[in-house]
């Protein structure tokens, strides 16, 4: 094998440990999976690739959301892969470097499981695809339903035993809500994929089939015309100084106290009933929600008021209307025949089955609300035992892992002592790992030369270009390339976040850099110039965003986050997938 041939490592060895976290290895049973557990990395992990997960996973998890995690990527991904019979793979698997989440897939790797995968995936996804509007009404009513009955439950009325109960039916819940997540997810990314590599076969760019559709309002871009709006209210009832000049925690007293305070602030309870029922990160118990905290929300009003112009969202949505509409006019022209017909038909099962709508629209129902009743319960335990000196604080609760918890609520007080003695060890490891994380790889293990897994491909945009740039190294770069996500070229200044919890740094006119982005970064969107991403692919959230937003937007350049300092100037080139970097003088 020549040199350059040779398999690029980065090795997993200084994160190999027996223990999840101080005081704590998971005994055999004790988590779920189909195919392969959560656990920390082992040294025989270096034959297999593994991705930073800081698309979803940027801060690291404490030892209760570790429970999430092996419900969505473990549990979740692998039964929804097993049951629909996605052919190239099982499913994905996590590992833990500290406490920060690392994602590898388990492909198949016969030819005789993929075709007999293959068959039975057919199968399954034919009648999904026939009527997806009645399937998808089905699974969304299930889970409204379940939020209709968790999140309306009185508490602090609860005796223990119901309180118990309670935690349990959250927990399954949960675990619910992530195999209906990755059971859609892989039956739509499926036609998605059938759609590109039918474009690719009759010569058109696979790249474009995201463009064909977009256009559908998600609860998401209603959520933010919503934040816009309040925007606007303020002016007119001058409150705009605390918005724009005070601390969150400040401003609910601080706005009161001004003449058309208090109808600006009903107004923005109005809207938390609405569309507060969403966390910052997924699978995160340590976050609140906004109905808890509207301090994200409050950022984001503050961010649009220093923006003069507003934001219209009605024309940006025409505009990406009409490109879509472009754009499929013009592939059409360019085929003809028996092709013309086949894109026809691909892409009405699309449209009707569209990824690009519902990648953002499940987040509400699913990765950004699931966790919440399971949080409300914790929270209310933990309250009862600082109540009777049992814990410090109410969050204390969120350090210790779901079977310490289970197991002491089955069978008595007797384990408190035990287990509180372990919390402020395991805040001091999440603080730790939390300081560290900006500094952790892109990946680790062995770059592999392909990734069958087509979420992989299409979400976290793990295509041939990403991987040989890993291989290649990532100093000295003035030219990156990735996946040209949305069209447009811009030229500005970098404003590079490594973690979501940092996003109120960015101002109106930046050029975004980051790691990727979700939901949670949406309200930006309407301030940037542009958006650059080390991570994610056609489907991704910046993606699928930027194209509503209008502006240009790179994502899958494995290393921009590296390569750009804030304060360089960049130039985004969102149709030729390229950002030129001019670093800034010293």
């Amino acid at each position: 094998m020549a040199a350059q041939d040779k398999p690029r490592i980065f090795p997993v060895d200084e994160f190999v440990r027996d223990e999840l976290y101080p005081g704590y290895k998971p005994a055999f049973g004790t988590q779920p999976f189909v195919a392969g557990p959560v656990r920390p990395f082992a040294v025989a992990d270096n034959a297999r690739y593994w991705l930073r997960d800081s698309l979803h996973f940027s801060e690291g998890m404490v030892p209760a959301s570790i429970a999430f995690l092996d419900d969505a990527q473990t549990w979740g991904a692998q039964l929804g892969a097993e049951i629909v019979g996605v052919p190239p793979t099982r499913g994905s698997v996590n590992r833990l470097a500290g406490t920060h989440v690392y994602i590898g897939t388990i492909d198949v790797d016969t030819d005789w499981q993929i075709q007999s995968r293959a068959a039975r995936f057919g199968a399954y996804v034919g009648p999904v695809l026939r009527d997806f509007d009645s399937y998808w009404a089905m699974r969304a009513g299930e889970l409204q339903s379940a939020y209709d009955y968790l999140d309306n439950l009185d508490l602090a009325a609860m005796d223990p035993g119901q309180l118990w109960t309670a935690l349990k039916d959250a927990y399954a819940f949960h675990r619910r809500a992530w195999f209906i997540h990755f059971e859609v997810m892989y039956v739509l990314t499926a036609n998605y994929l059938a759609f590109y590599a039918l474009a690719e076969e009759i010569g058109l760019e696979g790249s474009m089939v995201s463009a064909f559709l977009s256009g559908q309002q998600t609860f998401y871009s209603k959520t933010d015309e919503e934040l816009w709006r309040l925007a606007g209210r303020a002016r007119e009832l001058d409150v705009t100084g605390p918005l724009l000049h005070s601390a969150p925690a400040d401003m609910k007293a601080q706005i009161e106290a001004l003449s058309g305070g208090r109808t600006w602030w009903s107004d923005l309870e109005g809207f938390l009933a609405t569309y507060g029922q969403r966390t910052e990160e997924t699978c995160r118990i340590d976050t609140p929600s906004w109905i808890e905290d509207p301090s994200p929300a409050l950022y984001a009003i503050g961010s649009f008021l220093s923006k003069p112009s507003g934001f219209d969202f009605h024309a940006a949505r025409q505009q990406a209307i009409a490109e879509r509409d472009e754009q499929i006019e013009a592939a059409r022209r360019a085929i003809s025949g028996s092709d013309l017909q086949r894109f026809n038909e691909a892409l009405a099962s699309n449209q009707a089955a569209n990824f690009a709508w519902w990648n953002e629209e499940h987040n509400y129902l699913i990765d950004r609300r699931a966790a919440i009743p399971a949080r409300r319960v914790s929270l209310e335990l933990g309250s009862r035992l600082v109540a009777d000196g049992t814990l410090d604080r109410p969050d204390d609760l969120f350090f210790l892992f779901k079977p310490e918890l289970f197991s002491v609520m089955e069978g008595g007080d007797e384990r408190w002592p035990e287990l509180a003695a372990k919390i402020p060890d395991r805040r001091a490891f999440f603080e730790h790992w939390k300081h560290r994380g900006p500094e952790l790889p892109t990946m680790l293990g062995t770059i592999p030369d392909v990734v069958p897994d087509p979420i992989m491909i299409e979400v976290f945009g793990l295509s041939g270009h990403f991987l040989q740039t890993l291989k290649n190294g990532t100093e000295g770069a003035t030219e990156l390339r990735g996946f040209p996500a949305s069209r447009g070229i811009v030229e500005g200044i970098a404003r590079v976040i490594t973690t979501v919890a940092d996003i109120s740094q960015v101002q109106p006119g930046d050029i975004l850099v980051c790691g990727g982005t979700t939901t949670e970064w949406t309200p930006v969107f309407s301030i940037i110039k542009a958006c650059v991403c080390d991570t994610g692919g056609s489907l991704t959230h910046a993606a699928i965003v930027s194209r509503e937003y209008g502006i240009p937007c790179v994502v899958g350049t494995a290393k921009a986050t590296q390569a750009i300092k804030t304060g360089d100037r960049v130039r985004v080139d969102g149709r030729q997938g390229t950002v030129q970097v001019f670093p800034a003088s010293p």
